[in-house]
């Protein structure tokens, strides 16, 4: 849930800035992630989400040997 806020949040402070600058920060984001290289970047990012979420979940369980 915090990370669908965060992703929110970036979504409408990248629209606010363009704005304020007079420039398409999102239209600019969405080229960049319509390349093959930043949809892997996008596949990377989300792994590591994934890969931070499971160590923090590993950390709050208790070893039962």
């Amino acid at each position: 849930m915090q990370t669908i806020v965060a992703i929110v949040g970036l979504v409408v402070v990248l629209f606010a800035v363009g704005q304020a600058l007079g420039a398409d920060l999102l239209g600019m984001l969405a080229n960049a992630l319509a390349t093959q290289t930043g949809q892997w970047l996008a596949v990377a990012f989300i792994a590591l989400l994934v890969v931070g979420a499971a160590m923090r979940a590993m950390a709050f369980t208790r070893a039962r040997w």
